[in-house]
């Protein structure tokens, strides 16, 4: 009976649990959630633009592809006058055979109502990324755009929407003001149009960094001339009441193309901001130039004295820079090749050496790894391993890719296996260690494990130092 009474009260509970389900109509357990009030305004006040540029140009309207960069969505909300709160919201049209199809419009809450605040006009078939950014120091930020003019060109304008007479804060007065403003009195400000060029992996030429630690932003805009004598990385910052040129700085002569534009920081105390830059040479290698604001200039603290950068990369291409030590600042990769014994196929296997660059322009070394970037891992190569050792591989095994480190007697000897680190599938961790594994990350179906050889040579490490110089790579070092 007791029982009886346990669970009916359990019972009695669940039903008053589910009571807001189950008791509620078919039609509100199947309505959509409701938008906010907001949305259904911005969303009115957007299509009233979108009809009024169709009746005024006498075509359809389209929406703008934003290819690059953080900022990609048709409608992106944004705190432009740096109060914390996304007042803004700004979104892309594209009217069809005018002068500058690429409307950009600004919309600004006030009190209940979305209204036109800014607009951006500009050329081109795309935008290919946008910034936001304070540049001048006041007011609401600029809008850094990279137009795609055609494939393969691309200009970067600065507009300023400060010079747009917005009324004050009474909320009816500025509402009545607004809507009597015509897209003339709404214009934002051309402050700079300069070409740009944009990298192979999608990464805009532009980057706005505030280089000098002057407190405002400044803009690096990168120009790549394929097979041309020099190309360049200039910087735009405020200055006398406009955009001006603060310096140019050199990157490497005879670059075909560039790959990647990345920003990081060089080392030192005062985190200073660098922008590192790979393309590709005539003979098929790469080079990273490091642009970066020193000594009251900008500057290619990578150039060596024939006009290219120390830093080239030759045979071994798969690695960019990388934070590797998790310090804040980029090191940049120097792979050289690792001997081979007779014919093996070891002659395919690299380590790298990573260095930074400091504040002062000097090149540090910093440490040495070996890539497995098939199989998504690396490990830290102490210095005492260098000279001394050889890389081979062992698939035979179904589901078990292995990699062999060997102690290098010479050529005329063979390597000894000390080392081994898999990469498996499906594996039981417990049963790895029962056998004298070492278990070293386990993600998913994948587990990697180490084990070291029997009458092997000593290396120097141990179980828990090759578990703690093991790391798998992350896919966001060659994507960020």
């Amino acid at each position: 009976m007791k029982k009886r009474a346990v669970m009916l009260g359990i019972a009695l509970m669940m039903l008053t649990l589910l009571s807001g389900c189950l008791f509620r109509s078919p039609d509100d357990l199947y309505r959509q959630p409701e938008k906010s009030p907001g949305y259904e305004q911005l969303n009115a006040a957007i299509r009233a633009v979108r009809t009024g540029l169709e009746a005024e140009f006498g075509t359809r309207v389209e929406d703008v592809t934003i290819m690059a960069g953080d900022n990609t969505a048709n409608i992106q909300l944004q705190d432009l006058d740096g109060d914390g709160l996304r007042e803004s919201a700004v979104t892309f049209f594209r009217v069809p055979g005018i002068e500058k199809p690429i409307k950009i419009y600004i919309f600004t809450q006030i009190d209940e109502e979305y209204v036109v605040t800014g607009v951006v006009e500009g050329e081109g078939t795309a935008v290919y990324a946008i910034d936001y950014a304070q540049i001048n120091g006041e007011g609401r930020k600029e809008l850094a755009v990279n137009w795609q003019i055609s494939n393969g060109a691309y200009q970067l304008g600065v507009y300023t929407l400060d010079d747009v007479d917005l009324p004050g804060e009474d909320m009816e007065e500025a509402l009545a003001a607004v809507r009597a403003m015509t897209r003339a009195d709404l214009m934002g400000t051309e402050r700079l149009l300069t070409r740009c060029s944009v990298a192979s992996d999608g990464s805009s030429g532009c980057r706005l960094l505030d280089l000098d630690r002057d407190s405002r932003i400044e803009v690096l805009v990168t120009r790549i001339d394929a097979g041309a004598p020099s190309s360049q990385v200039e910087v735009y910052g405020w200055e006398d009441g406009s955009m001006a040129s603060l310096g140019i700085a050199e990157l490497s002569a005879g670059i075909n193309a560039v790959n990647r534009i990345r920003t990081n920081y060089l080392a030192g105390s005062n985190n200073q901001p660098a922008l590192y830059v790979t393309s590709t040479l005539p003979e098929g290698g790469r080079v990273i130039d490091v642009v970066s604001w020193l000594k009251g200039r900008l500057a290619n603290v990578a150039m060596g004295s024939e006009g290219v950068s120390r830093e080239v990369i030759q045979g071994y291409t798969e690695i960019n820079p990388t934070d590797i030590n998790r310090d804040m600042v980029a090191e940049l990769p120097s792979p050289y090749q690792l001997p081979s014994y007779g014919e093996s196929t070891s002659s395919n296997f690299w380590l790298i050496d990573w260095a930074q660059y400091d504040e002062r322009g000097n090149r540090n070394h910093v440490l040495t790894t070996y890539h497995n970037v098939s199989d998504g891992w690396y490990l830290t190569i102490p210095e005492s391993w260098r000279d001394q050792i050889t890389i081979s591989r062992n698939d035979q095994v179904t589901g078990r890719r292995e990699v062999v480190f060997s102690h290098w007697l010479g050529e005329e000897r063979e390597p000894v296996p000390f080392l081994s680190i898999y990469r498996m599938s499906s594996s039981r961790s417990a049963d790895l260690e029962e056998e004298g594994w070492t278990v070293l990350r386990e993600e998913e179906n994948i587990t990697y494990a180490a084990r070291f050889h029997e009458d092997g040579w000593n290396s120097g490490l141990d179980e828990m130092d090759i578990l703690e110089r093991f790391d798998t790579i992350k896919r966001s070092w060659y994507n960020e």
